[in-house]
């Protein structure tokens, strides 16, 4: 199975925080205010792909690496 890594389309990210409040461990806001992913070697799939279905504005997408 090859990896995937969640990523943020920053120019459609509204700063809802839904990501944040549905995967803490994998989203979070930088010192610039704006949502990113974590660094980890894998991402549980299940959360993200919540956090993807909650978005309103889907501008999170799995991205393989």
């Amino acid at each position: 199975m090859t990896p995937k890594t969640p990523v943020i389309d920053l120019s459609r990210c509204v700063g809802c925080e839904a990501c944040l409040v549905l995967c803490p461990h994998v989203f979070l806001v930088n010192d610039a205010g704006y949502i990113e992913v974590a660094p980890m070697d894998s991402y549980p799939e299940d959360c993200v792909d919540e956090a993807i279905n909650c978005c309103p504005t889907d501008c999170i997408q799995w991205e393989k690496d």
